[in-house]
C-alpha cells in the first residue's frame, strides 16, 4: 500500500510541476502578442482567414500552404472579433500544447526527464519566438511530436488508438504544411529500419552474430523490409524459410504510414511524364492527376486491407474525415479537394529550385549553436552515447527524428528562421532524456561521495555550462519577445514589419471610418499591399501597380496614396496634388551579407584566429543590437484637406 501510494506522489509531483511550467509557458507566450507588428507573411495568414471569416469562404493556396491555420483563426476571429492578438491567439495555445506532451513519454523519460522536457520547450528561443507568430509553424510542431509519440507508443503496447491518433496527427500535419513530406520521409525510413533490425534478430533468434555478418544482412533486408511489410501473408514461404514468424508493430507502423502518404505524392509523377512528353496543358494535367490519384488509392488500400481488414478501414477513414473536410471548407468548395493530392506536392515542387531564401548549406549549423545551445550540446554528446555505445533504442528514435529533420531541411532549396523551431523540439526530448538519465546517476556518486577528481571536474563544468546555457536561453527570449521583437537586428527574425506601419495604419483607419479620407490607393511594388491589406482590412482602399498610380491613371480628387518610396519622384508634376508626404521605412531585414560570404577557407581562418568565436561570443550578449539593418522604404502622399 505505501509503495502504491509512493508512486500516486510521484506522478503527481511529476505532473503539478509540467503544469507549473506550463502555465508560466502560457504566459511567456500571450504576453504582448500586440506589440509586434504584423509581417508580411502574418497578414497573409490573417486576411484570409478574416475573409473566411467574414463568409466569403476559402480556397486552399499552397503558397501559404494547409487549411488547418485559416480555419483556426477563422474560427478565433468569429469568437473573439479580429486583431493582431487574437490573429496569434491559436498558435500560442499550441505552443504551449507542446509543454504537456513530455508527459506522454513520461515512461521512457522518467520523472525528471519528463520535467526537463517540458522546461526545454518552454524556453526554447525558436519555439517561443514562433510559438508567437502567426505562421502554421506551431501547428505542424504540435502535430509532428504526436506522430513521434504514437509510434512510440505503438510500438511498446501495440494499442489500435495510437494508429489512430498517428492517422489523425499525419492528416493534419499534411493540411498545415508541406514539411510533412519530409517528415514522413523521416518515419519511413525509420520504420524501414526498425522493421529490418526486428525481423533480422527473429531469423537469429539465440545466435551470436559477428558484425560483419550484421553488416552484410543489413544490406539485403533494409532495402526489401518494406516489401517483406507490405506483402506479409503471401510471403508466408519466405519468411518461415527464414525464421521470420512474427509480425513486427514496426511493420504495422510502416504499412500504416505508407499507404496514407503513398496517394499524397501523386505529383511526383508529372516529372516523368513531362520528361516523356513535353509540357501538359491544363486538361492533360487533370486527367493525369485524376487517374494517378486512383491507381495510389487503389494500390493503397490493397495494401491495407491485405494487412488487416478491419483496422485499416477505420486508419483510413480517421485521416480522410481530417483531410476532406478541411481542404473543401467542410463542403462549401469542392474544388479544394485537389490540395492533399495533387496541388500541394505540385507547387512546392516547382519552389524547390527556386530556393526562397536562398541560404547557404551551413545555415542550420549556424543557427542552431546561436538559439538552442541549451538542448543542442547535451543532445548531440549524450544521444551519441546512448545511442552508439548503450544501442538505446529510444534515444535512436529521438535521434533520427533531429537528425533526419536537420538533414532534409539543409536540403530542401527554401531555408528560413522558422524551420529551426522543427529541429529544436526534437533535441529538447533528446536532451531531457539524457539529462534525465545523468542526473540521478550524478546525484547519487554526490551523496555517495563517489567518483575521482576528473569525473568531478567534468561534472562541474557541465553543471556550470547548463546554468550558463539556461541564462542564455532567457536573455535571448527577452531579446526576442520583449526588446527588439519587430526589429531584426539577429537572423533569427529575419524580416519583418517596421512599427511604423501600424502607427500609420490607425490614423488611416480612423480617417477612413469617420470620413475624412475618401479613398486609399496602394502601390502593389515590392510587395507593399502586405501588411496593409490586413491593417486597412473592410475599408475603402484599392490595389493597383505602381505605373498606374505615376501616371494618375488609377487616382480619383482626394485619394491618400500609398508608394514604395520612388515611385513618384520629385521631378514628376503628380507630386504638386498632394499637400505633404511622409517617408517611412515599411519593412526591415537582417543583413546576411557577412555570414553568406562564408567559404571553407574563411572559417578556417577564423577558427585558427580565434575571430569567429569571438564574433559569436559578441553576438551571444548583445544579440547584435549593432547590426546596420537593410530597409525598404514607402511613402505616404496626403491630399489637401479641402479634398478630403
Amino acid at each position: 500500500m505505501s509503495r502504491f501510494t509512493g508512486t500516486l506522489g510521484r506522478i503527481d509531483r511529476v505532473t503539478w510541476l509540467v503544469a507549473g511550467i506550463g502555465v508560466v509557458a502560457f504566459v511567456m507566450r500571450v504576453g504582448g502578442l500586440e506589440v509586434r507588428a504584423m509581417h508580411h507573411d502574418e497578414s497573409l495568414h490573417a486576411t484570409y482567414s478574416w475573409y473566411l471569416a467574414e463568409g466569403r469562404g476559402y480556397q486552399h493556396n499552397p503558397l501559404m500552404h494547409g487549411p488547418v491555420q485559416f480555419h483556426l483563426m477563422a474560427l478565433f476571429y468569429t469568437l473573439f472579433g479580429d486583431s493582431e492578438a487574437v490573429s496569434r491567439w491559436p498558435h500560442a495555445l499550441f505552443g504551449t500544447a507542446l509543454i504537456f506532451t513530455p508527459l506522454l513519454l513520461r515512461k521512457w523519460l522518467g520523472g525528471s526527464g519528463t520535467v526537463l522536457a517540458a522546461l526545454l520547450l518552454a524556453v526554447s528561443p525558436a519555439t517561443l519566438y514562433y510559438s508567437r507568430f502567426a505562421r502554421e509553424d506551431a501547428f505542424i510542431a504540435l502535430f509532428t511530436v504526436l506522430q513521434f509519440i504514437a509510434i512510440w507508443r505503438y510500438r511498446d503496447d501495440g494499442r489500435e488508438r495510437w494508429l489512430l491518433v498517428f492517422a489523425a496527427a499525419t492528416a493534419l500535419a499534411f493540411a498545415t504544411k508541406e514539411s510533412a513530406y519530409l517528415t514522413a520521409a523521416v518515419l519511413l525510413l525509420y520504420l524501414n529500419g526498425a522493421t529490418a533490425h526486428e525481423l533480422f534478430w527473429q531469423s537469429h533468434r539465440g545466435e551470436r552474430v559477428p558484425l560483419v555478418a550484421q553488416v552484410r544482412s543489413a544490406m539485403i533486408l533494409v532495402p526489401v523490409a518494406w516489401i517483406i511489410a507490405a506483402l506479409w501473408r503471401p510471403l508466408w514461404r519466405v519468411r518461415e524459410r527464414h525464421g521470420m514468424l512474427n509480425r513486427p508493430r514496426e511493420a504495422d507502423l510502416l504499412v500504416v504510414t505508407g499507404t496514407l502518404v503513398l496517394p499524397l505524392l501523386a505529383a511526383v509523377v508529372r516529372i516523368p511524364a513531362e520528361a516523356l512528353a513535353g509540357d501538359l496543358d491544363l486538361a492533360a494535367l487533370r486527367r493525369l492527376g485524376i487517374m494517378t490519384v486512383l491507381v495510389l488509392w487503389v494500390a493503397a488500400a490493397a495494401v491495407g486491407l491485405l494487412w488487416d481488414a478491419r483496422r485499416w478501414p477505420l486508419v483510413a477513414a480517421i485521416f480522410l474525415l481530417c483531410t476532406v473536410p478541411l481542404y473543401t471548407t467542410f463542403g462549401t468548395n469542392m474544388e479544394g479537394i485537389a490540395g492533399p493530392w495533387w496541388t500541394s506536392l505540385d507547387y512546392w515542387l516547382e519552389q524547390h529550385d527556386v530556393r526562397r531564401g536562398d541560404q547557404p548549406w551551413f545555415y542550420y549549423v549556424m543557427m542552431l549553436p546561436l538559439y538552442e545551445s541549451l538542448a543542442l550540446w547535451p543532445a548531440l554528446a549524450g544521444g551519441a552515447w546512448l545511442v552508439l555505445r548503450r544501442r538505446d533504442a529510444f534515444a535512436t528514435l529521438l535521434a533520427v527524428w533531429f537528425g533526419g529533420t536537420f538533414i532534409a531541411l539543409s536540403i530542401a532549396g527554401e531555408k528560413m528562421p522558422w524551420l529551426v523551431m522543427h529541429q529544436a523540439i526534437p533535441l529538447a526530448f533528446l536532451a531531457a532524456y539524457v539529462l534525465g538519465k545523468a542526473g540521478p546517476a550524478a546525484l547519487t556518486a554526490v551523496r555517495e561521495q563517489r567518483g575521482s577528481r576528473v569525473q568531478w571536474a567534468a561534472g562541474g563544468i557541465g553543471v556550470t555550462f547548463l546554468v550558463l546555457a539556461f541564462a542564455l536561453a532567457l536573455h535571448t527570449n527577452l531579446q526576442l519577445n520583449v526588446k527588439h521583437p519587430d526589429t531584426p537586428v539577429e537572423p533569427l527574425i529575419y524580416v519583418q514589419t517596421t512599427s511604423e506601419v501600424p502607427e500609420i495604419a490607425r490614423d488611416l483607419r480612423a480617417g477612413l471610418e469617420a470620413g475624412d479620407i475618401p479613398r486609399v490607393v496602394v502601390d502593389t511594388s515590392s510587395s507593399l499591399t502586405w501588411p496593409w491589406a490586413w491593417y486597412l482590412r473592410g475599408l475603402n482602399v484599392t490595389y493597383v501597380p505602381a505605373e498606374e498610380i505615376r501616371t494618375g491613371r488609377a487616382l480619383e480628387t482626394g485619394d491618400l496614396v500609398v508608394v514604395h518610396h520612388g515611385t513618384i519622384t520629385s521631378a514628376q508634376p503628380l507630386r504638386l496634388d498632394f499637400e505633404s508626404t511622409r517617408v517611412y521605412g515599411h519593412r526591415h531585414w537582417f543583413p546576411e551579407a557577412g555570414y553568406r560570404g562564408t567559404t571553407f577557407g574563411s572559417l578556417a581562418r577564423g577558427i585558427l584566429d580565434g575571430s569567429i568565436l569571438q564574433r559569436w561570443a559578441h553576438f551571444l550578449v548583445y544579440r547584435g543590437d549593432d547590426v546596420p539593418i537593410g530597409k525598404l522604404w514607402g511613402e505616404v502622399f496626403y491630399p489637401p484637406l479641402e479634398l478630403r
